[in-house]
């Protein structure tokens, strides 16, 4: 093996790396929002209504 056929290689399986590298982190970065569908997914399906993501205080007002 000469030192072209070493680079080449050396630099494919670093490519390859690099790739499976971003592929994985990307997909990390996706799981909550694929967690978030799935819950919903399966609530839709029981027919459970969902709880609104953006409404998650405690305050209420009260009219009393």
């Amino acid at each position: 093996m000469d030192w072209n056929s070493a680079t080449l290689l050396a630099l494919a399986i670093f490519g390859f790396v690099a790739l499976c590298v971003m592929l994985a982190i990307s997909l990390l970065r996706q799981l909550p929002e694929l967690f978030e569908a799935w819950r919903k997914a399966k609530g839709s399906w029981r027919g459970a209504p969902e709880p609104p993501a953006s409404n998650t205080s405690t305050n209420r007002d009260s009219d009393d």
